[in-house]
């Protein structure tokens, strides 16, 4: 990163706890041994500012020279954490279904399919069902969408952790899951509550309310990468699965090649909101370390990420220019579906089992 572009966006460099508790007033910052394997030596990967809030100065994210994990460090402590969350902070805002037409036959066609695929209720299937979901098949092609179709276990309870404004947990429960939330933000929480009638939990994982095996799925949609102890959230979310329950990741992935090529200006980054920058190896191995069966591990484009990764660019007045051609859709969408084809997307998504 550039000098002048430092300049623009930043305020202190943020080296030190001290000097930074002294011009922030109450935001504390810590530094942390890898949260990962506990060692206490890491090597510098990158550093940006937060461009939401402006708060903070310079981030930086350094890699485990033990395990490969990157994460923030120095980083926000969890009492001064909130302050890097605005009012208006994306995944806290409600986004309306889509009540198009479109949007009703792409939700009929995607039940037919879970019904047919995933054995989603109701049970059986009539040979109307089987008919959609045969074009549903075709018509869907959504990777991220397809990402959503986890298999229907048990008696069907389903926690989402991070749950923001609960888009994902709506259409869970349309789908005839029993769908429980978990999120940090009170505020958030109360909302959807009031809102939609589904339970939102306050707070993270371990959870005096989540009792071990209870939920049949715990899905984490960007969220994972937020906890400042990943590792105790993933094994109080393998206590609370029944045996032969699902849990799916999805995180951002440090080792893409969109975070390589933009790097402080990846849309990814999120710093410092995002504490740990997983790749493919480092999550397989956090799952496997707490005792999960790792099934499949996917890629996943984000066309979105990468034109607004190519404004950051452009507003920052930095180079290579042919990375700003990305600001456009007809350049970043083929650009995305490479990278899934040659798995180096900007997410990777963990479906994992507990046996």
């Amino acid at each position: 990163m550039s000098s002048a572009a430092l300049e623009q966006t930043a305020m202190i460099r943020g080296d030190d706890n001290e000097r930074r508790r002294g011009e922030f007033g109450s935001i504390e910052f810590e530094t942390v041994d890898c949260p990962l394997c506990g060692a206490g030596r890491w090597e510098p990967l990158v550093e940006s500012p937060d461009f939401e809030t402006g708060l903070g100065g310079i981030f930086r994210v350094v890699r485990c020279v033990g395990c490969g994990l990157a994460f923030t460090n120095p980083r926000p402590t969890p009492a001064s954490i909130a302050q890097f969350y605005p009012a208006n902070y994306s995944p806290h805002e409600g986004h309306g279904q889509d009540t198009s037409l479109r949007g009703r036959i792409r939700r009929a066609l995607g039940r037919s399919v879970l019904r047919c695929d995933y054995n989603y209720p109701p049970q059986p299937l009539g040979a109307g069902v089987a008919m959609l979901a045969t074009v549903g098949r075709f018509l869907i092609r959504s990777t991220r969408r397809r990402a959503e179709w986890i298999p229907f276990r048990g008696d069907g309870r389903l926690l989402d952790f991070g749950c923001g404004a609960a888009g994902f947990a709506r259409r869970m429960r349309g789908f005839g899951w029993s769908v429980e939330g978990l999120d940090a933000s009170q505020t958030v929480a109360e909302r959807v509550e009031r809102e939609t009638g589904i339970r939102v939990h306050v707070g993270s994982l371990p959870h005096s309310r989540v009792a071990p095996r209870s939920f049949d799925a715990i899905t984490m949609w960007a969220s994972l990468e937020h906890v400042h102890d990943p590792r105790s959230v993933v094994r109080a979310a393998r206590e609370a699965l029944r045996p032969g329950g699902t849990l799916v990741v999805s995180v951002p992935n440090i080792a893409s090649w969109p975070a390589r090529t933009f790097r402080h200006a990846w849309w990814g980054l999120e710093l410092p909101r995002h504490l740990v920058h997983f790749t493919p190896d480092t999550l397989t191995r956090l799952l496997e370390i707490e005792g999960l069966y790792v099934q499949r591990l996917d890629h996943i484009g984000r066309d979105g990420w990468l034109r607004r990764s190519a404004h950051r660019l452009t507003q920052l007045g930095l180079r290579p220019r042919w990375l700003r051609a990305c600001r456009w859709k007809p350049v970043a969408l083929p650009i995305s579906r490479w990278t899934e084809q040659a798995r180096q997307a900007e997410n990777i998504i963990a479906i994992v089992e507990r046996r």
